[in-house]
């Protein structure tokens, strides 16, 4: 017989106990904030079941009788729950390699077929360090002995993620590389990197930026040229090449794995072009040269060009212009490299060159030449050449830094009686929400900048813990009574409890890419179906050939069956969100089970077997607890939430909407819109920009439960 959740919670605390028991004996009361997470493994031998323990909390420390310290680490240990229901002694014990000061996450994955081995399961770790930096460990359980598989340390507390990248059932790690001290730790300016992990079978291999060595003519030069690209920083001609080429030889895996490293780093660079901290460069970054020329061609020459002009004032580079003009001028020239013939790549580098000092204007003259012998017929070129010839040096002066860090007022208690704060949202109220949210250190919210007044995904998700821990809906956007439980809880200054490292939300398990790479969303829409809003996003989806899952409400479906069945008919999945929106955490498991199948069976009335399998169900306000999951498992279906919420039902119009999704938008990534519950003309509308520029990145759109 099964163990129920209530008798493995036990068996849990009983064995964390175990583990800490000789840790507050060395340690004594230093130890006492020590937690432990136990777990089983899912691994079985002749003796019993296999369960591991990794630690948590405050490091204490003592000094030995020799004068030195001695030091707490980390660590993850190997048990046994024996046949007899007895524990067995530690069977092994690794120290986590990146001395996570907290472990914050703990996962086990299934590592699938393995050479030469027999059973063994990977245990995923992940923690923070120092003041900002975060840790990833992976150990490998196997038998009797533990091993560390790779570890890492990221500059930021975001250490990475796990994701089935191809969707073979085998994770990859995917560690964020990051530099976020482009300017510094707070000028909301990174330089966005990662590297994926791919486990062999024996072991952790980075996935390398590389062109595979088997191929000939036509098919080697398409892959050197992709390696050229990327390591230019053109990742969307890259990612473009690396899709088609792969395309060209399905099998390949070599090269199917480079599309897929280039399109996570297109899309990665991409969504983040344009941040506030510095939009020009953001752009540059993210090799995209046209929207960079673009802000210059939005100013007169003077103004382009003015050391604290508008390109320039109210960004991170006002307090570090040799920065900025160290990362324009190298990222230019390498793009040149590649592609001498764009006039934009020339124009940006000119920026670079008049920043940079009086002795770089006749270089810059002679950039700007260049690009305008490419573009004759481009106005701003044409006056750019005329004022880089009649100027000797670049006027204006490098503003001073702005005033220290300091806590900005919040908004008038009225402005709270006619609007709230949400996703897309920016200004001056943003960047006082943010700086309250980063002083609440069990939010674990990373302050984004002091340029950066954007109400993200991160803004949101620190919202909710907010709205949670003080027991107010959780709606995710700010209102009254939430900013003020925010200022009580910045008054307190609480700090977070050590609490054992905690499991990540619920989620269907997809693949971020494609079989040649490509990057692949996912299209979600809640609450239809809906007699007029349903019907406009399916003909948009049509129009850009893509596919949707649909969340649709029991009720909604017996209103307007031929909307479901036109779902099912077009390629579309409709899935479960409850009969009538009940939030599922509060209802009783009659209730529960009633709102699920009743949902099932309108559904299976309307569009009839092809709407099999109804695998996912969606928690309405994406409140779930204990019982959720294990209701659902009962009836056969997967909790799915999302990644990321532009918050449409608040109708902050159809610019806001589009430019959240197309921000946060990564492989992999479950986009939740709506299609009921409201007007929804604004959902329509962005939806269309949505899939015209994710196309033109080289997404797909796939199905999130088939």
């Amino acid at each position: 017989m099964e163990a129920t959740a209530e008798d493995e919670a036990a068996l849990a605390a009983e064995l964390a106990a175990i583990a800490l028991a000789p840790v507050l004996e060395e340690f004594g009361e230093g130890a006492e904030g020590l937690t432990a997470h136990a777990f089983p493994l899912g691994l079985r031998d002749d003796e019993g079941e296999l369960w591991a323990v990794v630690t948590n909390g405050p490091q204490p420390y003592y000094e030995g009788a020799d004068g030195n310290g001695v030091n707490f680490f980390h660590f993850v240990a190997l048990y046994r729950r024996n046949n007899d229901a007895s524990w067995s002694d530690e069977l092994s014990q690794v120290t986590l390699e990146t001395a996570p000061q907290r472990t914050h996450t703990v996962e086990v994955l299934d590592p699938g077929p393995r050479r030469a081995a027999g059973p063994g399961a990977l245990i995923a770790i992940r923690g923070q360090t120092g003041a900002h930096a975060g840790t990833f460990d992976v150990l490998l359980a196997e038998g009797d002995w533990l091993a560390t598989m790779v570890s890492h340390i990221s500059a930021g507390p975001d250490s990475g993620s796990i994701a089935d990248l191809d969707g073979d059932g085998v994770a990859e790690l995917i560690f964020n590389t990051s530099d976020p001290y482009v300017f510094c730790y707070a000028c909301a300016v990174a330089e966005r990197r990662e590297q994926v992990y791919r486990w062999t079978g024996v072991e952790y291999e980075q996935v390398p930026l590389e062109a595979p060595d088997d191929l000939e003519g036509d098919l080697a030069e398409r892959s050197e040229r992709i390696v050229r690209l990327a390591e230019a920083n053109l990742w969307r001609d890259a990612a473009a090449l690396a899709i088609e080429t792969s395309r060209r030889v399905p099998d390949h895996e070599a090269l199917r794995w480079l599309s897929t490293v280039v399109n996570r780093m297109a899309a990665l660079r991409i969504a983040y072009a344009g941040s506030p901290g510095q939009p020009l460069l953001t752009n540059v970054l993210a090799g995209e040269y046209g929207a960079a020329f673009a802000l210059m061609r939005a100013l007169t020459p003077e103004e382009a060009f003015t050391l604290n002009g508008p390109l320039i004032s109210g960004t991170a580079a006002e307090t570090d212009l040799p920065t900025m003009v160290s990362y324009l001028l190298f990222y230019a020239d390498e793009a040149l490299k590649v592609r001498n013939d764009d006039p934009a790549i020339h124009a940006v580098r000119a920026l670079g060159q008049v920043l940079a000092s009086p002795e770089e204007l006749s270089r810059a003259r002679s950039s700007i030449g260049r690009a305008l012998r490419l573009a004759p017929d481009d106005p701003f070129l044409q006056q750019a050449k005329a004022y880089l010839e009649s100027t000797e040096v670049a006027p204006g002066l490098p503003p001073d830094a702005p005033d220290p860090e300091t806590l900005l007022d919040a908004p008038d208690p009225s402005f709270f009686e006619q609007y709230t704060l949400g996703t897309g949202d920016r200004g001056r109220a943003v960047r006082a929400l943010h700086r309250r949210l980063a002083r609440v250190p069990q939010l674990r919210f990373r302050y984004p900048g002091r340029y950066y007044d954007v109400y993200d995904e991160a803004t949101r998700e620190a919202v909710l813990k907010l709205q949670v821990e003080a027991g107010l809906p959780p709606a995710g956007v700010v209102d009254g009574p939430t900013w003020e439980a925010l200022e009580q809880l910045v008054e307190a200054s609480q700090q977070p409890k050590d609490a054992a490292p905690s499991s990540p939300p619920p989620s269907v398990k997809h693949p971020a890419h494609g079989p040649a790479g490509e990057p692949v969303v996912y299209l979600t829409f809640d609450d239809g179906p809906h007699p007029r809003w349903t019907p406009q996003v399916l003909d948009v989806l049509a129009r850009h050939g893509a596919t949707a899952t649909f969340f649709v409400l029991g009720q909604n479906v017996l209103a307007y069956p031929a909307l479901a069945a036109r779902m099912v008919a077009e390629g579309h999945d409709p899935e479960n969100h409850t009969f009538d929106h009940a939030s599922l955490d509060k209802v009783d498991r009659e209730t529960f089970i009633a709102e699920v199948r009743d949902t099932d069976r309108a559904i299976h009335e309307a569009a009839g077997e092809q709407a099999d399998p109804i695998a996912c169900l969606r928690p309405p306000y994406g409140a779930y607890d204990a019982q959720t999951g294990t209701l659902a498992a009962e009836l056969g279906k997967t909790l799915t939430l999302w990644t990321v919420d532009p918050q449409d039902w608040r109708r902050p119009g159809a610019d806001q909407i589009a430019e959240h999704l197309l921000a946060h938008a990564r492989p992999g990534a479950i986009l939740l819109m709506h299609d009921g519950g409201g007007e929804r003309s604004q959902t329509v509308a962005a939806l269309d920009r949505v899939l015209g520029e994710l196309s033109a990145r080289g997404f797909t759109f796939a199905l999130l439960c088939q």
